[in-house]
């Protein structure tokens, strides 16, 4: 976890840069993000198991709890998590750093997601940013 760079093989969306752009002045906290990637691991360190859909993304009712305590509004009748570019980062980025596995039908946080929640603030920030802004 040393690094700030993503594996050379993860693609970051370009829909996900737009809509990050769109969230600057919207958001009162600089780390919002990082509070957001905090709240999913913690919420998977407290239930164990989080149940998947049928699309093999995490399940709906995982990210409504989300979006209700940080008061997010992505989702609609119409937009499934799949279809939102911060979940499917989120998601991502916790899949390649290991903080997360899949199973067949949920998915666990791990050792690695589990270490990654006793880093310093500072250390899980720069780490996430290391997907969106990578060191040249």
């Amino acid at each position: 976890m040393s690094s700030s760079n993503p594996p050379k093989d993860f693609a970051l969306n370009t829909s996900f840069l737009l809509w990050l752009n769109q969230q600057e002045d919207k958001q009162n906290n600089e780390e919002w993000m990082l509070d957001a990637f905090l709240f999913f691991l913690i919420k998977f360190s407290r239930h164990e198991r989080i149940r998947l859909d049928h699309h093999y993304f995490l399940h709906q009712r995982f990210w409504k709890g989300m979006e209700d305590s940080l008061q997010y509004k992505l989702m609609s009748r119409r937009k499934k998590p799949k279809d939102i570019v911060l979940y499917q980062f989120m998601e991502n980025v916790a899949l390649v750093e290991g903080w997360i596995r899949k199973e067949e039908t949920s998915a666990v946080i791990t050792e690695q997601g589990r270490k990654f929640l006793a880093l310093s603030r500072k250390n899980q920030w720069n780490r996430i940013l290391g997907y969106i802004w990578p060191d040249p």
